[in-house]
């Protein structure tokens, strides 16, 4: 990452990432939707805009926005880095 970058990928705003793919809506503190990583009928996908992080309970993937644009995006930590950094 180049000293450019003002903004942490693990600051970046994980809600606003995800949003971009996903319809989440209010669930208490969180936020819920509909997992994009597999056919999910149910909002089995948490978002935590406090701790800043997501969890899949139908599936099982979850992390940081680092880790949802890596298997979003298929690319790799680096890259989604790059993308975080740049463009979200």
């Amino acid at each position: 990452m180049s000293a450019s970058h003002s903004l942490s990928p693990v600051q970046a705003d994980l809600v606003r990432i995800v949003s971009k793919y996903v319809l989440l809506e209010e669930s208490r503190r969180n936020l819920k939707g509909r997992c994009p990583f597999h056919k999910d009928q149910a909002t089995s996908l948490m978002v935590s805009p406090e701790k800043n992080i997501f969890q899949c309970f139908g599936c099982g993937k979850g992390g940081g926005p680092v880790e949802f644009v890596m298997a979003i995006e298929h690319k790799t930590r680096e890259e989604a880095i790059q993308l975080i950094t740049g463009s979200y």
